[in-house]
C-alpha cells in the first residue's frame, strides 16, 4: 500500500510518521519550499522570526510522548515565558498550560519529524482523480499515479478546490472557515527586553506581541519582535494595501512598547490567509472512500490539533 499526503505541515508529517510506523509506504507533496506549514521561521540576514505558530501546548498523552522525544533530540524546549495580558488598561498574568517551542527555531520540530520521509517540495496539487488507483495532477502539468489512498491536510478552501465532487464530506469542508492573520516582523540591532516575553492585548488591530529573541536557543546578538494582528480586524482588512496594514500595526506595537519601531533596521509583513479556525467540524478527520481530509482546522486549530488530526487520518488506512 502507498498513500499520498498533501501538505507537509504538522498534520501531514504526523500522518506520514504514523503510516511509516505501520509499514505503509507514503509520499508527501507540498507547494512550499520547506516543511512545517505555519510552524515556520522567516530568515532575513542576521534576523530570524517564528512568524507562524508562536508556541504550542500539550494535553494529549501520546502527543506529550512525541514532544518528550523531540526534547531529547534537541528539537524542542519548554518556554517559561513571562507572559502578560493587557485588557481595559490593566496588566495581568497571561496564564495557561506550559508552553513549548522548537529549538533553535520553530521549524526545527517539523524538520526533525520530516527526517527520513519522502517529501516533494515546490509541488502544488491541482486535481485528484481515481481510476484503479489515485492520480495527483500538479500545476506544472506533471502528474503522479499509483496511490492506494490520499490524505489531504490542506486548508479547507484549498482542499475544496481539488477534491472530487463526489467526496462524501464536502459539505463539512465547505462550511469550515479560517481567519486571516498578518504577521509583522521587526528586527533590531540589539536584543530587547521590555520586562515581558509575550503581551496579549484586546480591542486593538493587533492582539499579540512576542519578543522572539527571548525564546530558548535564539540569537542574543540582535533583537527580534513578532506582532500578530487581531482576527476580526485581519478578516476585514485582507485586501487592504499592505503598506497601510503595516503602518497601523507598527503604530499599535510602538505605542505598547514605547519605542519608534518604524525606525527599525528591518521591517517585514507576511499575510497568512489561513491562520486559525473560524468554524470547525470538530472531528479528527473527514473520511471518504480512499480519501481522508485532515488538518488543524478539523479540531479547532493549534499544533496539537494538527498532530491529532494527522494521526487519525493515518489510522484510517491501517
Amino acid at each position: 500500500m502507498k498513500i499520498a499526503i498533501l501538505g507537509a505541515g504538522v498534520a501531514g508529517l504526523s500522518a506520514a510518521r504514523e503510516l511509516r510506523r505501520h509499514g505503509v509506504g507514503v509520499k508527501l507533496f507540498d507547494k512550499s519550499r520547506g516543511v512545517g506549514g505555519r510552524m515556520s521561521t522567516r530568515y532575513a540576514g542576521e534576523w530570524e522570526f517564528d512568524h507562524g505558530a508562536q508556541f504550542f501546548t500539550v494535553q494529549d498523552a501520546e502527543f506529550q510522548a512525541e514532544i518528550n522525544e523531540a526534547i531529547s533530540a534537541g528539537a524542542v524546549a519548554p518556554w517559561p515565558a513571562k507572559a502578560l495580558y493587557l485588557k481595559t488598561g490593566s496588566l495581568s498574568a497571561d496564564t495557561g498550560r506550559d508552553r513549548y517551542v522548537g529549538t533553535p527555531r520553530m521549524n526545527s520540530l517539523p524538520k526533525y519529524w520530516a527526517e527520513g520521509l519522502d517529501i516533494d517540495l515546490g509541488r502544488r496539487v491541482s486535481a485528484l482523480t481515481k481510476a484503479e488507483t489515485w492520480t495527483l495532477s500538479f500545476e506544472d502539468g506533471s502528474s503522479e499515479t499509483g496511490f492506494d489512498g490520499v490524505i489531504s491536510t490542506l486548508p479547507p478552501a484549498q482542499a475544496e478546490m481539488i477534491l472530487p465532487s463526489r467526496f462524501a464530506k464536502r459539505a463539512a469542508i465547505t462550511s469550515a472557515d479560517m481567519h486571516v492573520c498578518f504577521c509583522l516582523m521587526i528586527g533590531l540591532d540589539t536584543p530587547i527586553n521590555p520586562g515581558w516575553d509575550t503581551l496579549r492585548v484586546k480591542d486593538l488591530p493587533i492582539d499579540w506581541i512576542a519578543i522572539n529573541n527571548a525564546k530558548p536557543g535564539r540569537s542574543q546578538d540582535v533583537g527580534t519582535i513578532v506582532v500578530h494582528s487581531e482576527a476580526a480586524w485581519s478578516d476585514a482588512n485582507v485586501d487592504t494595501d499592505r503598506a497601510r496594514v503595516q503602518d497601523i500595526m507598527l503604530k499599535s506595537a510602538s505605542a505598547l512598547l514605547g519605542m519608534p519601531l518604524a525606525e527599525a533596521p528591518h521591517i517585514a509583513l507576511h499575510r497568512w490567509l489561513y491562520a486559525s479556525s473560524k468554524s470547525s467540524p470538530d472531528v479528527p478527520c473527514l473520511k471518504g472512500e480512499g480519501l481522508v481530509v485532515a488538518g488543524d482546522w478539523c479540531l479547532g486549530g493549534r499544533v496539537q490539533g494538527a498532530w491529532l488530526s494527522g494521526r487519525a487520518a493515518a489510522r484510517s488506512f491501517v
